[in-house]
């Protein structure tokens, strides 16, 4: 039987009771309370008709529009279920009720948004059974089941909304019943087809073992492209691959002659779809090394973006115009205490952007936040993350780009995942 993904302890111990209830939206203010309500005076029997008349009131103040934080509704997988938020930043709607496969298991735990018309696809645990993949409406209707006889992980719908790239894995159960890989699936149903299948370790004596699995990260902007999680079948290691849809053919990040490893985290394409941006490192490291390395398509050449500090850990950098935005943080000792020997160190990141030719990173904000998980705006007005010094709880917290407070989107227990509504 598979594990079942449980709600997590050690990231937060209370929810939002807007998000654990009724999938009802909540108010944007408390509603009044219970203030006894004033009688009417009574006119004296003797007043005049002219004392009678009642004076002009003034014409209703007409509402006033709710100000727009966020540059569009976002979608939060929280405890199990997703959360839509509005522009606002406090309306918010549960669109889900997916009953979990155990009272101590979250129900789903993974999701995406379609960038077309924000038709929803998310994965929810089965018990003893392989998963459901779902797709709803963006308000969480017209529910339908895509897929529950394969173990689906990691869905990713492609930029023009008819794709949905998935990892799928072994079922225990039934060994060999079904080719562990990446496939794609039509979001309009429809049977999956095979794009590349991990490949099995044969070599032990190979270092880093010779299998790798395969998830997919991120579609490129024409949707012919997936960039990839290539991790080890045998040993602790993840590097990052570019998988062309239509023939599964991979090209690996890196530069092994030159002992250039890319690693698992964050990375983005261009928009124009022809270099890619990523971080190196050790894999037995728990930190990338400083700096951060561009992959030219189309010649297969890479080469490192000249910024400084050149000692700055650069995290989930993001692509807007001419302008390359990141989390930054430095390992010179002042953003946090930090030393290359410390096995977990926690670094604290700084909103800040670069001219995508190089230079020096500039900050744009005054303030500073650990976090395990960031979503961008596409066009680089603020970035939304998870985490916080609290270790019983997660927030969601909205950095604009201009500087302006933190707004505290939302706190509470396994928050995972956002994306953006189109």
């Amino acid at each position: 039987m598979k594990h079942l993904r449980r709600a997590t302890l050690l990231i937060a111990l209370v929810v939002l009771t807007a998000c654990t209830g009724p999938s009802t939206a909540v108010p944007t203010a408390a509603p009044p309370t219970g203030a006894p309500t004033a009688a009417l005076p009574t006119a004296p029997a003797t007043a005049s008709p002219a004392e009678a008349t009642p004076a002009p009131q003034p014409a209703p103040t007409a509402l006033q529009p709710v100000a727009s934080i966020l540059p569009a509704p976002l979608y939060i997988l929280a405890g199990g279920q997703i959360v839509r938020i509005e522009r606002d930043g406090v309306t918010r709607k549960q669109i889900t009720d997916e009953p979990p496969p155990d009272p101590d298991a979250l129900a789903i735990v993974q999701f995406d948004v379609s960038p077309v018309d924000g038709t929803i696809v998310y994965v929810v645990q089965g018990a003893g059974a392989p998963p459901l993949l779902v797709r709803i409406a963006a308000d969480g209707s017209n529910r339908t089941v895509l897929s529950d006889n394969l173990y689906i992980t990691s869905p990713l719908i492609s930029p023009d909304g008819t794709t949905i790239a998935v990892g799928v894995s072994e079922d225990y159960e039934r060994p060999g019943s079904q080719t562990p890989g990446i496939y794609a699936l039509p979001i309009a149903g429809g049977a999956p087809r095979l794009i590349l299948a991990d490949i099995p370790a044969t070599d032990p004596t190979t270092e880093g073992g010779d299998g790798r699995g395969f998830t997919a990260v991120a579609w490129s902007p024409d949707g012919t492209k997936l960039l990839a999680n290539a991790y080890s079948l045998s040993v602790e290691l993840c590097e990052l691959a570019i998988v062309d849809v239509a023939s599964g053919d991979q090209v690996y990040l890196g530069d092994r002659a030159a002992n250039l490893s890319s690693v698992c985290t964050p990375a983005a394409w261009s928009p124009n779809g022809r270099t890619v941006l990523f971080n190196t490192g050790d894999p037995a490291l728990a930190l990338p090394d400083p700096g951060i390395w561009r992959y030219d398509v189309s010649g297969g050449s890479m080469s490192s973006l000249p910024v400084e500090p050149d000692n700055a850990i650069v995290y989930a950098p993001h692509i807007a115009g001419d302008t390359l935005y990141a989390l930054v943080a430095s390992t010179d000792g002042t953003n946090p205490v930090y030393t290359p020997a410390d096995p977990q160190p926690v670094l604290s990141y700084a909103l800040s952007s670069v001219p995508l030719t190089g230079g020096t990173w500039t900050a744009l904000r005054n303030d500073t936040h650990s976090l395990f998980s960031a979503l961008w705006a596409p066009d680089g007005s603020g970035v939304v993350v998870f985490g916080g010094d609290d270790p019983t709880r997660t927030q969601a917290l909205w950095l604009a780009s201009d500087g302006s407070p933190a707004v505290e989107l939302y706190t509470g227990t396994d928050l995972y995942a956002a994306r953006w509504s189109p």
